[in-house]
């Protein structure tokens, strides 16, 4: 079983992180390889350094699982290599099983924070008219025709996607008592 102070420390150093490239990719669409290339290598030198080999596969595969499902989204250009790479330091962080959780809460929190941008930008018509436009190929032809957004489209605008990572990740960890616990850890320490 790790220490508290290891325990909540990876917990700060993986919030510490979310929030910097939160941060920057609001300010300016990028997220730094220092935050979610580093985060690969604390993750896995953290796991590493608490169970040895097993703790090095351990970051491995967590990293791996990350990457591999955000992989997909990247090559069909849905999404950057800084949120694919980010994806894959939470998954360092939190090891195979957690990883699973906090990308799809994080695809759940993208899908929402979409709709959400959709409709204060007033673009879901538009979204509404070319999905039917599918449905109706669909119908008519039996084949699926996807219509891409038009330039200037708000769904054709890039959003900060580390913001979904960061709250798909703090969702999981809530999910997993991990941040329930060390806020306590932290008021106990306080007092």
């Amino acid at each position: 079983m790790l220490d508290a102070s290891t325990y909540y420390g990876s917990t700060a150093a993986l919030l510490s992180i979310l929030v910097l490239a939160s941060w920057t990719d609001l300010q300016h669409h990028r997220i730094p390889n220092v935050l979610s290339l580093g985060g690969i290598l604390l993750g896995i030198a953290l796991h590493t350094g608490v169970s040895g080999i097993s703790g090095f596969a351990t970051g491995l595969v967590g990293a791996a699982v990350g990457i591999g499902i955000f992989l997909p989204f990247y090559l069909h250009r849905g999404m950057g290599a800084g949120d694919v790479k980010l994806m894959g330091a939470v998954g360092a962080f939190l090891g195979p099983h957690n990883a699973l959780l906090a990308t799809g809460l994080s695809l759940l929190a993208g899908g929402l924070l979409g709709i959400i941008i959709l409709v204060l930008r007033g673009g879901l018509k538009a979204l509404a008219v070319r999905y039917f436009a599918t449905f109706k190929c669909f119908l008519l032809t039996g084949k699926i025709s996807h219509q891409p957004p038009e330039t200037g489209e708000v769904a054709a605008t890039k959003f900060p996607y580390a913001a979904a990572i960061g709250i798909g990740t703090v969702v999981a960890l809530w999910w997993l008592n991990i941040l329930q616990d060390m806020i306590g850890f932290v008021v106990q320490m306080i007092r």
